[in-house]
């Protein structure tokens, strides 16, 4: 749980049963059986298919799903263990090096996303001297509170209008590893530092952006304290604020915890200032408001103690308004000019630059996300190998976690545009 102060609830953890069952003859049509089935107090959550490399691959585990693990074969009835949403909540296709995952099957048109934790900056996984390079599911994602977590805090059904479950969402390797690893550091730091999640597109950032929000707005120390009394989350495109919202207000499942600064019934600036007055676990609001909610976070963590954490996406928004003229109050003069030959402004902008113009704030932790991070925001972002060490070549600053673009290019989550670069001269030639 995330506060362990409740006994009983404390009990009903403890009383979780766990258990693995091996060739699971699961239908009533046929003797197929599926080599691993994961169950939760006698439910069934997980199904398992297991390839060894030196016979088969992960593409073999992938097609056994599609090809003869049919949730609604036909001339039959429903197969209850593989049927969505009822049945088992996500399907695993494994081998020695690669791991899959699926949370929808549909025969054929079933979509299986890498779950993979990355070999260097691409896909895959790292050679592991212990044992088989995906010895991390077993050992780390399926260990007990591990499981139980992503089962009860990360796993989180998506509906249509008319509330209809039409999407279960399960984190990928490196939102799980970015959350986690998110928490962990600013339980050991304290509220006050500054993080640099550098994941690039096609990474899921919506999702790991609220993922974020979620778990700092219910983490407590060691002494059961709150570490932060509100998440602030700064998005300005308009599907991906709308989407964040979405997914921000999925994850807590209690009403009237998030606020988003609309201004539909006062100005934006005074719904913000109420909602973080009167400690609203999240608020979200865009790059407008941004400039006048970081000045109220400053003068509330100062004059009241209050403590709280900024999770400011990449977003972009145009050159004008109150958050450029923010901007250029502290920009260089190449820099402006650099706005007015077509630059835009964004939330990263925004923070390297208040942050570079004053000291930094106690009580006030930063997290950017960004997929290409700008020499300025990881100047005063990113984390120096040996942080009692001045900067050099050898010490440069890096992203406190990374997930590359070769990584998203390699599994397939966005394109590489070099493979179809064609130069100037080449085109004109061709045309002409």
């Amino acid at each position: 749980p995330a506060l362990a102060l409740n006994a009983e609830t404390l009990a009903h953890y403890g009383a979780n049963r766990l258990r693995v069952v091996r060739q699971v003859r699961y239908s009533l049509a046929n003797e197929n059986a599926i080599d691993l089935v994961l169950f939760l107090n006698g439910i069934p959550v997980a199904t398992v298919e297991l390839k060894t490399d030196f016979t088969q691959s992960i593409t073999d585990a992938i097609d056994q799903y599609r090809y003869d693990r049919d949730p609604k074969p036909k001339g039959s009835a429903s197969e209850p263990l593989l049927s969505f949403p009822s049945g088992a909540l996500v399907h695993f296709a494994v081998s020695n090096s690669e791991v899959h995952m699926a949370t929808h099957l549909k025969g054929l048109a079933t979509v299986f996303l890498p779950f993979n934790k990355g070999n260097g900056t691409g896909a895959g996984n790292p050679p592991n001297l212990q044992g088989h390079r995906t010895a991390y599911l077993w050992e780390e994602i399926w260990a007990r509170d591990s499981w139980l977590e992503i089962l009860g805090r990360y796993m989180v059904p998506q509906r249509d209008t008319k509330k209809q479950i039409t999407r279960v969402l399960f984190p990928r390797y490196h939102q799980l590893d970015a959350t986690r690893k998110l928490q962990a550091a600013v339980l050991a730091d304290g509220p006050g530092a500054k993080y640099l999640i550098q994941h690039s597109a096609g990474s899921g950032k919506t999702n790991s952006i609220a993922w974020s929000a979620h778990f700092l707005a219910d983490l407590h120390d060691g002494e059961h304290r709150k570490i932060f009394d509100t998440v602030l989350v700064v998005s300005d495109r308009s599907v991906i604020d709308s989407q964040l919202q979405d997914a921000i207000f999925a994850f807590e499942r209690t009403t009237g915890v998030v606020a988003t600064i609309k201004g539909e019934s006062a100005s934006k600036s005074d719904e913000l200032a109420k909602a973080l007055e009167g400690g609203k676990k999240i608020v979200v609001c865009t790059i407008q408001t941004f400039p006048f909610a970081l000045q109220a976070v400053r003068e509330l963590a100062a004059t009241k103690g209050k403590r709280f954490a900024v999770i400011a996406d990449e977003a972009h928004s145009s050159q004008t308004g109150e958050a450029a003229a923010k901007l250029k109050e502290v920009l260089s003069a190449e820099e402006i000019a650099s706005l007015g030959d077509g630059g835009e402004v964004s939330a990263e902008d925004i923070l390297a630059a208040q942050m570079a113009a004053r000291a930094s704030d106690a009580g006030i932790t930063y997290v950017a996300f960004t997929a290409t991070p700008k020499g300025k925001t990881m100047e005063l972002f990113g984390r120096r190998p040996r942080p009692d060490e001045p900067a050099s070549d050898t010490n440069k600053p890096e992203a406190f976690h990374v997930y590359s673009m070769r990584q998203a290019i390699e599994e397939g989550f966005i394109l590489d545009v070099l493979k179809n670069y064609t130069p100037y001269r080449l085109a004109f030639r061709l045309a002409s």
